[in-house]
């Protein structure tokens, strides 16, 4: 199992180390939250290579602690299983 991912700042696709990411920015434009519910949101991370483009965005670790908006998670959306939706 591959371990690296971008978050280390080498691009797991090309091998690059021209990673950015929105971590610390408070752009406007940026997607910085997903919602799982009226109440309940997930930070979001992004990170882009610049060399070949790959593009992966990840919870902050901060939200992965809440245990209540993962509960709402688990309540609302689909467990994803072998492809399939439901």
């Amino acid at each position: 199992m591959n371990v690296e991912t971008i978050k280390s700042g080498k691009c797991p696709v090309c091998g690059s180390n021209e990673v950015y990411d929105n971590r610390g920015t408070n752009q406007t434009a940026d997607r910085k939250y997903i919602s799982v519910s009226a109440m309940y949101s997930f930070s979001v991370e992004a990170f882009v290579c610049m060399n070949c483009g790959y593009f992966k965005e990840f919870i902050t670790d901060e939200s992965m602690k809440n245990e209540k908006l993962k509960e709402k998670v688990k309540e609302k959306w689909n467990k994803t299983s072998s492809g399939k939706i439901g």
